[in-house]
């Protein structure tokens, strides 16, 4: 009968043990009751000039250009550009594709 009292004893001690590891330092004082539309964590840190900038930068040289308009690639040639109005679209391809398709 020892045993076993000493047994329950030593699984009661593992058991607290486990709980209070599971409790971990990171996971206390965190929200558990959420509101919606209601932001309750800690408001953010507004950024510096300097970290503005660098972020920036990173946006630009991440996008394929360093251009501050944004976008990638550009007119390869003369005969690229298209007067202002005119379709880049051939319809006659495109009639003869979407016959393809439809099997007619």
């Amino acid at each position: 009968m020892k045993a076993r009292k000493m047994f329950a004893a030593l699984g009661v001690v593992l058991l607290t043990g486990i709980v209070l590891a599971g409790c971990r330092s990171e996971e206390q004082g965190r929200i558990t009751q959420y509101q919606p539309g209601v932001y309750l964590g800690k408001p953010d840190q507004a950024l510096n000039a300097e970290q503005v900038r660098t972020l920036r930068h990173r946006a630009l040289m991440q996008s394929g250009t360093i251009k501050p308009t944004g976008g990638g690639g550009g007119v390869k040639s003369r005969r690229d550009v298209r007067k202002p109005g005119a379709s880049a679209i051939d319809y006659g391809k495109l009639n003869h594709r979407g016959r393809n398709q439809k099997g007619s």
